[in-house]
């Protein structure tokens, strides 16, 4: 286990080198979002100058006191955005790996099968280049994703504090709410892998129930409208949306359209999803074999068959993916927001996409050869956002694909030890 968290951190260690090697540039919402953490820094959240979701900004601001503080530092203070971001990213990779490890562990997998799986799981994080690339240009996806890594890791162990999570993971970006099955559902019982019959598990009870979790639900409610409220004080809106008409002429940050307008009936949108989705060149999120994998993960469960890969007691073994009725339903949600939305992009279904990656490990566990093919299918993830944004902030291509060469290291890694140990037992 030892060995695992020392991999764990010389992968913080690789992508920190990563972002240093990288040079960033503010465009586009990154100015939207800095200059309200600035004014913020100030004393004034000024919602009616700058658009969007403002969520990271709040975490930028300690960032921006410190940088400006110090003369040599003061170059910095203009992308604590950024910074931020980066730092959020860098805290997604031990969480990633929990969140593997600790998803299979109470599927029913003992630690060994367990630790891979969150292995398996962080190589799928290094897979997934948008948010740690077009953070460096002020977006804001880096922090989602930690954001919610941390709603799924809280869900899995019932903390009651999931709804904060939830909550400030949703002013950091909207579409984190559709994860609210993954804690709000009470009566439901989840699929537990041990239970072949399907019976009710006693362990399956959502973390709201009793006062303890009301309270905090109530707390993860004030915090959303407190946000919502100023906005709506200084705008007259309860978001200042930037979606809509910002792509065809000037934005007029203190008169946002209506929200409605944000919204629209009919199945284009939806079409949308499904490209965004698996097409690769629309800057997707995970390669479509992940994509493919998790769905079938989640529609046709398999029992994790490993005696002969970790030499197990065959009652040790996993059956399927827990919290399965859940993950279904967030999912459901993120595809009926996004595609009820007039207008798109693939970063608003990283809710699903992440949820397809952790129930896609089932697979890759079982079959380890599809890992192969879902790293050859994911250079073709990183070639579109390298040449449409990559190209911006590195030098050259070899340099951009620093995850992708620590994941194939890692992948190599791992199956290197299974067979050592295979041959020495």
């Amino acid at each position: 286990m030892k060995s695992e968290y020392v991999l764990i951190w010389a992968v913080v260690v690789a992508m920190l080198v990563y972002f240093v090697l990288a040079t960033p540039v503010m465009m586009d919402d990154g100015f939207h979002y800095e200059g309200f953490a600035e004014s913020l820094a100030k004393g004034k959240p000024d919602f009616k100058s700058f658009y969007g979701f403002q969520g990271l900004s709040f975490f930028a601001v300690p960032i921006f006191w410190l940088t400006g503080s110090i003369p040599s530092w003061q170059a910095g203070s203009h992308i604590s955005i950024i910074i931020a971001s980066m730092i959020f990213s860098l805290l997604s990779i031990p969480l990633a790996y929990l969140v593997g490890k600790d998803f299979y562990n109470r599927a029913g997998l003992p630690v060994e099968a367990s630790a891979k799986a969150g292995i398996y799981f962080l190589i799928l994080f290094l897979l997934t280049p948008y948010p740690y690339t077009t953070m460096m240009r002020g977006f804001q996806e880096a922090a989602l994703l930690f954001f919610i890594l941390l709603i799924i890791y809280a869900s899995i162990h019932r903390k009651a504090w999931t709804p904060i999570a939830w909550a400030v993971g949703g002013i950091v970006k909207p579409f984190a709410l559709t994860l609210a099955p993954l804690f709000l559902l009470s009566t439901l019982p989840t699929l537990n892998v041990g239970n072949v019959d399907n019976r009710p598990d006693r362990h399956s009870m959502s973390v709201i129930n009793g006062w303890n979790g009301v309270i905090w639900l109530v707390v993860a409610l004030v915090i959303g409208g407190a946000y919502l409220g100023a906005s709506y004080y200084q705008t007259g809106h309860l978001i200042n949306n930037a979606a809509i008409n910002s792509y065809q002429g000037n934005f007029d940050t203190g008169n946002p359209p209506p929200l409605t307008e944000s919204f629209t009936v009919g199945v284009k949108g939806f079409l949308r999803v499904g490209a965004n989705l698996l097409l690769h060149f629309r800057k997707i999120m995970v390669s479509p074999l992940i994509i493919i994998l998790g769905a079938l993960a989640l529609l046709a469960p398999l029992r994790l068959n490993l005696i002969m890969r970790f030499n197990l007691n065959k009652s040790n073994t996993g059956g399927g993916i827990r919290m399965r009725k859940e993950i279904i339903l967030a999912i459901v949600l993120n595809f009926l927001l996004v595609g009820s939305l007039t207008f798109s992009f693939s970063k608003y279904l990283l809710p699903m996409t992440t949820l397809f990656a952790l129930a896609s490990v089932s697979y890759l566990l079982k079959y380890r050869w599809l890992m192969w093919l879902v790293l050859l299918d994911s250079f073709f993830v990183f070639l579109p956002i390298w040449n449409y944004f990559g190209n911006n902030f590195w030098p050259n291509i070899w340099i951009y694909l620093l995850p992708f060469w620590t994941a194939i290291f890692l992948f190599l890694l791992s199956e290197r030890t299974s067979l050592i140990e295979d041959v020495s037992k």
